[in-house]
């Protein structure tokens, strides 16, 4: 997502600086804007990475540490997804610039009603949530005792070309990882019975969704979905997948995963009415797209 957002951020004529230690990311993904962009390769969780940023007008804070690995690694969740963001908070009160912080739509927990909206209650389910949630409080403390200018956006479930399966930082996202599978003809693994449902947002609807938050005022101290609305069950976003490798895979089935939650189906209206966020990939699309990227960048599909 971040190298995506880069080359659309360059493509606008904006001076770019990344900072990013690269343990879930590709120095190759930045290589059309490699030239234009200022790299510092950095942790974001350390204050001392903080002190070599210079002036800024904005900021969109990615980073992140897997939710589904959160409770195996809980004190360095706290260091990606809590203490980066008091970090980038400090950075944004010292050069008064805007801050775009990608939180979790997951912090909503299981729906008491579909779609989730903004104002569905909270309830965090891992380490992951608590923290992300815990970011957008900090926010919303520095906005009102420093009134910095900043826009929150709960992500839906995001892929695209780029994402990858990394199993040592233990990060696979649903539709990477079954791409995968298909890539190098290895079962897939549905974990329960594969009725849970996602709501699949493509990367580059994402980008678009971040930008326009950015350049919006209206939007200043508001927290926003970034979705689709749409539900698709893992058992069918399978099926969907398989339909474009032209393949069948037969699933491997595992236990349920902790923390996981039922149906994910989330209301991008309020992004709608306030910055005119739209949909413009469907996933019976954009999975294609996604598909085409991988055969080339992971690996062709044999037999």
């Amino acid at each position: 997502m971040g190298s995506h957002l880069v080359e659309n951020l360059v493509a606008e004529g904006n001076q770019v600086i990344v900072l990013d230690d690269l343990s879930n990311g590709s120095l190759n993904n930045l290589r059309a804007v490699r030239k234009d962009i200022t790299l510092l390769r950095l942790d974001a969780s350390k204050e001392s990475s903080i002190r070599k940023i210079g002036k800024l007008d904005g900021i969109f804070h990615l980073a992140c540490h897997p939710r589904s690995f959160s409770f195996h690694r809980p004190a360095r969740d706290v260091d990606v997804n809590l203490r980066s963001t008091i970090n980038m908070l400090e950075v944004a009160r010292k050069h008064d610039a805007k801050l775009v912080f990608t939180s979790n739509s997951g912090i909503y927990g299981e729906p008491q009603h579909v779609p989730m909206d903004e104002e569905h209650p909270i309830d965090c389910k891992t380490p992951y949530d608590v923290n992300k949630y815990a970011s957008e409080l900090q926010i919303r403390a520095f906005v009102k005792e420093f009134a910095l200018k900043s826009v929150v956006c709960r992500l839906a479930s995001v892929y695209g070309p780029r994402q990858k399966v990394n199993e040592k930082l233990g990060w696979r996202p649903v539709v990477a990882t079954f791409v995968n599978c298909f890539v190098t003809r290895k079962p897939p693994v549905v974990f329960g019975d594969g009725e849970q449902t996602r709501d699949l947002i493509y990367v580059k609807d994402v980008v678009d969704g971040l930008v326009k938050a950015f350049n919006s005022e209206e939007a200043e101290g508001e927290a926003f979905n970034l979705s689709t609305g749409v539900e698709t069950s893992v058992n069918c976003l399978l099926q969907m997948i398989s339909d474009v490798f032209g393949i069948e895979l037969h699933p491997e089935r595992g236990p349920p995963s902790i923390g996981d939650i039922r149906h994910m189906c989330y209301s991008n209206l309020k992004a709608q009415r306030i910055f005119k966020f739209e949909v413009k990939y469907p996933l019976s699309v954009a999975l294609k797209g996604y598909v085409a990227w991988a055969r080339v960048n992971i690996g062709h599909a044999t037999g």
